[in-house]
C-alpha cells in the first residue's frame, strides 16, 4: 500500500471511530443536560477546566514528542533501538509528570474548590480526577507511538473503549445515586473519567506489548556486515558505548520537543482555566443571575460547541496522522512533498468547512430544537456557525506546524491567544453578557489562525488561491442550499413528506451536499479550462 493510500485508509478508520464517539458523546451530553440541567453541566465544566490544566501538566507534550522521534527514526529493523528507547523514555517521562501533577492536584484540591471555584462540593471530584492523571499520561506516550506507526486501529480501539466505559460507569452511578444531590452527580461523572483512563491504559499496553517484543528482537540482531565474532565477543565496550549514545540522543530529542511544549502548554492551559473561571463571573456581572450564567455557559460549552465541532472529527483524524507524515518528509528533506500535502489538505479543509458552516447557518433552528430542545441552542448555533471555517482550518495548520518542528511557535501563538481571551473576557462580558462571549470566540479564533497561518506561509512559501479555496465553495453552498429548498418544496407539492423532523432534516442536508458536490465539480472544470 502506498503512503497516500495508507494515510487515507487510516484517516477513514479514525474518522469512523471519532464520528461514532462524538455522536455518542453528544447524545451523552444531552442526557447529562436533561439529568443535571444546564446549570449542573456548567458546574461540571468548571471542574473540568481545572482538570484540563492538570492534564496538560501530566501529559506535558509527550505524545507529540514520541510521535516525532519515532516517525523520524524510520521503519527498518535498524531503527528498532531508537524506537524502543523513545517509548521507554516517553513512559518514564510521562510517569514522572503524571505523578507530579496528581500530587499537586491532591494537595491543592481544597483551596482550588474553596477559593477558585467557590464550591466546596467540587473538592472530592478534584481528588478523584487526580487519580486519573498517571494512567492518562502513560496512555499519551503510548498513543504517540501508535500515531507514529500509523496504527489507526489501535488508536480507534483505545478511544472507543475508553469512551464507552466512561459513559457506562457514569450512567450506572447516576442511577445508583439518583436524588443524592449535585455533589454525588459530579462525583459520578469524574469516576467515569477515572475508569475510562484506566481502561485506556490497559488496552494501550496490551496493544503495544506485541510490538515491544518485536522491537526487542530487532534491537538484539547484529548490524548488517558485522561478523559474528565482532557482534558477540570482544566489542562489548563498543556496543555499550553505542547503546549509551542512542539512549542519550533519543532522550535529548524527547526532552527537546516535550519540555518547551509542556512549558508553553501549561501557561496556555492556566490562562484557559482562568478564562473559564472568568466567564460565569463576567456573565453574572452583566446583570444575569448565577444559575442563569451557569446555564448559558453550560449550553454553549456542553451542547453548542460539541455540535459545531462534531463534523470536525474527519479533519482532526487526518490532522493527527499528518504530524508523522510531515515529520518524515521534513527528516528526508522532501520540501515538494510537504507543499503538495499542504495544498491538498488546506484546500480540502476549506471546501468541507464552508459546507458545514452553510449547513449550520441554514438549519440552526432545526438542529437547536432537535438537540437542545430550546430556542437558545439554535440561536447560539446560528451565531457561531460562521466561525467553523476558521476553527477547522486552524486545526490542520497546527498539525503542519507540529510536523515541521514549529510546535513551539504554535504553542507561543496559543499563549498569546489565551492571554488575549482573558483580557477580552474581563472587559467585554460585564458589558455585553453572552453576546460579548460570542464576540470573544470570534476574535480569539481569528487571531490564532492569523498567527499560525502567517507562520506556515513564512516556513513553506504557501500561496492561498482565495478564489478556488474560499469564493468557489461559498458560492457553491449558497447555490446548493437554494436548489435543495426548491427541490424539497417540489417533493412536498406532489405529496412526498417526512413523518419525523430529523428524517426531513437529514434528507435536506443530504440533497444540499449532492448539489454542493455538483457545483464544485462544475466550477473545477471551468477553472481548469480557464487556467
Amino acid at each position: 500500500m502506498t503512503r497516500r493510500n495508507r494515510f487515507f485508509a487510516n484517516a477513514l478508520l479514525l474518522t469512523a471511530a471519532a464520528l461514532g464517539m462524538r455522536g455518542v458523546g453528544m447524545l451523552f451530553n444531552l442526557y447529562l443536560t436533561a439529568r443535571l440541567g444546564a446549570a449542573g453541566l456548567g458546574r461540571f465544566s468548571l471542574v473540568m477546566s481545572v482538570y484540563g490544566f492538570a492534564v496538560t501538566l501530566a501529559s506535558a507534550g509527550i505524545g507529540l514528542a514520541v510521535t516525532r522521534v519515532v516517525s523520524e527514526a524510520g521503519e527498518t529493523d535498524s531503527a528498532a533501538p531508537r524506537i524502543r528507547r523513545a517509548v521507554r523514555t516517553g513512559l518514564l517521562y510521562s510517569f514522572l509528570t503524571g505523578s507530579s501533577s496528581a500530587l499537586l492536584l491532591l494537595l491543592f484540591s481544597a483551596p482550588i474548590g474553596t477559593y477558585l471555584l467557590r464550591d466546596t462540593e467540587s473538592i472530592p471530584s478534584l481528588r478523584v480526577l487526580a487519580l486519573s492523571l498517571v494512567p492518562l499520561a502513560l496512555s499519551a506516550a503510548l498513543g504517540g507511538y501508535f500515531t507514529a506507526r500509523r496504527r489507526a486501529f489501535s488508536c480507534a480501539v483505545v478511544g472507543v473503549s475508553s469512551q464507552l466505559s466512561r459513559i457506562a460507569m457514569t450512567v450506572l452511578l447516576l442511577h445508583l445515586w439518583s436524588g443524592k444531590g449535585a455533589e454525588s452527580a459530579c462525583l459520578a461523572l469524574v469516576i467515569g473519567c477515572l475508569v475510562s483512563e484506566i481502561v485506556g491504559l490497559l488496552l494501550s499496553w496490551l496493544l503495544y506489548f506485541p510490538d515491544a517484543k518485536r522491537l526487542s528482537r530487532a534491537a538484539a540482531k547484529p548490524e548488517p556486515g558485522r561478523s559474528a565474532r565482532s557482534a558477540h565477543s570482544g566489542t562489548q565496550t563498543t556496543q555499550s558505548a553505542g547503546t549509551v549514545s542512542v539512549a542519550e540522543t533519543v532522550s535529548r530529542a524527547i526532552i527537546r520537543i516535550a519540555v518547551p511544549i509542556a512549558m508553553t502548554a501549561c501557561i496556555r492551559s492556566g490562562l484557559g482555566t482562568l478564562l473559564h473561571l472568568l466567564i460565569p463571573s463576567g456573565l453574572r456581572r452583566s446583570g444575569i443571575g448565577a444559575e442563569e450564567a451557569l446555564a448559558a455557559y453550560g449550553t454553549v460549552h456542553g451542547v453548542v460547541l460539541p455540535v459545531l465541532l462534531f463534523p470536525a472529527a474527519l479533519l482532526q483524524s487526518a490532522a493527527s496522522l499528518l504530524v508523522p507524515e510531515i515529520a518524515a518528509f521534513r527528516a528526508s528533506g522532501d520540501k515538494n512533498a510537504v507543499q503538495r500535502w499542504e495544498k491538498r489538505m488546506l484546500g480540502t479543509t476549506l471546501c468541507y468547512a464552508i459546507f458545514v458552516s452553510g449547513i449550520m447557518l441554514c438549519f440552526s433552528e432545526e438542529l437547536g430544537a432537535l438537540l437542545g430542545g430550546n430556542t437558545e441552542t439554535g440561536t447560539y448555533l446560528h451565531t457561531l456557525a460562521a466561525l467553523i471555517p476558521v476553527m477547522y482550518l486552524d486545526t490542520v495548520v497546527d498539525a503542519f506546524l507540529k510536523g515541521l518542528d514549529e510546535q513551539v511557535a504554535s504553542m507561543r501563538y496559543n499563549i498569546l491567544d489565551a492571554a488575549f481571551c482573558v483580557l477580552m473576557a474581563y472587559l467585554l462580558l460585564p458589558a455585553l453578557g453572552i453576546r460579548g462571549y460570542c464576540l470573544l470566540l470570534y476574535a480569539s479564533e481569528i487571531f490564532n489562525l492569523a498567527l499560525s497561518l502567517s507562520k506556515l506561509i513564512s516556513v513553506t512559501g504557501l500561496r492561498i488561491p482565495v478564489l478556488r479555496w474560499v469564493v468557489t465553495p461559498a458560492v457553491s453552498v449558497i447555490g446548493a442550499g437554494s436548489l435543495a429548498v426548491w427541490f424539497l418544496r417540489g417533493m412536498a407539492d406532489i405529496g412526498i413528506t417526512f413523518r419525523f423532523a430529523w428524517v426531513g432534516l437529514f434528507v435536506h442536508i443530504l440533497v444540499t451536499g449532492i448539489f454542493y458536490g455538483g457545483f464544485l465539480w462544475v466550477f473545477g472544470k471551468w477553472e481548469r479550462r480557464e487556467g
